[in-house]
């Protein structure tokens, strides 16, 4: 038993973590797949985001993903168990993913494990937001009830924007949906998505002529919401455009009071469906609950 933890933290490939805190809160994550044809990589494990993007860039490809199976489950809540704590599992959301029923049909099969299982209902950096507390809370030895508690508390005030410079990706994903609705078949026109907190897809919220411009409008939605000068939780997240990166932390920076920070690049499980081409910001107003306000940013 790990003394002093609360539980032992599994969560899906959905999140986009810190590698350094992955292993300091001994976080089991079971990964998503990426697939380039007939060659098959665990996201983050045998391919790094380094190589993924590079090879997007490289050879134009578009790959196609897989989400974790049953069995991969059964594995994770097995070694996870070692550990002697009840199991708390974080899930990308069901409305984008089928990782979350696959793990419900993993824990039917260990009835004689203590598993609790929260569908995020995000994805990416927002959804990393819930993880990190979770993961402090447990380190701290808080019940598993009042994490959960405090994570529905955090879904309902966090928020991630991101924008794309092409469709491609989601279209050939199959995640288009609603997005394309907002954006007709317009050309050059970058789309502003959130995730619909009822359903847990995407939804299109705004739209812009350039990819440049879009990334302000993702800034701009973010500093009219917390209020100018107040203090902000901030998770920038890129597929490779370092250029963008730069400008929206820039101006994120210099009109919002910016507490905690990390900056990574989107897993690829994730940056299959956008391309390296992709930009977004997950955000808390105010202090996350646990989180020390001077987390070194993660590059």
């Amino acid at each position: 038993m790990t003394h002093g933890r609360s539980c032992t933290l599994v969560v899906d490939g959905g999140a986009d973590l810190p590698e350094d805190l992955v292993r300091q809160y001994h976080i089991q994550v079971v990964p998503l797949t990426v697939h380039f044809g007939a060659e098959s990589y665990q996201s983050g494990v045998t391919i790094t985001p380094a190589e993924f993007y590079q090879r997007l860039k490289a050879r134009g490809e578009f790959p196609t993903t897989s989400q974790p199976s049953v069995g991969d489950y059964v594995a994770a809540y097995q070694r996870a168990a070692e550990h002697g704590l009840p199991i708390l599992s974080l899930h990308l959301s069901s409305g984008l993913s089928g990782s979350y029923n696959a793990a419900r049909a993993a824990c039917s099969l260990l009835p004689h494990l203590d598993i609790t299982q929260v569908d995020t209902m995000t994805l990416s950096g927002e959804m990393s937001l819930q993880v990190l507390v979770a993961a402090e809370m447990a380190e701290r030895g808080l019940p598993v009830a009042e994490i959960c508690d405090t994570l529905r508390a955090i879904n309902a005030r966090s928020h991630l924007y991101f924008t794309i410079d092409k469709l491609d990706y989601l279209r050939k994903g199959g995640r288009i949906g609603r997005v394309a609705g907002a954006v007709g078949g317009l050309l050059g026109i970058r789309p502003i998505v959130t995730v619909d907190k009822s359903t847990g897809t995407y939804i299109a919220v705004g739209k812009a002529r350039s990819f440049r411009r879009a990334v302000e409008e993702v800034a701009q939605r973010i500093i009219d919401e917390v209020g100018e000068g107040n203090e902000v939780s901030l998770m920038v997240l890129e597929g490779y455009c370092p250029e963008q990166v730069a400008h929206v932390v820039a101006l994120l920076r210099s009109r919002l009071n910016v507490i905690w920070f990390h900056h990574l690049h989107v897993n690829p499980s994730l940056g299959a469906h956008v391309g390296p081409d992709a930009l977004g910001v997950a955000y808390f107003p105010g202090p996350l609950p646990y989180l020390a306000r001077d987390v070194v940013a993660a590059d």
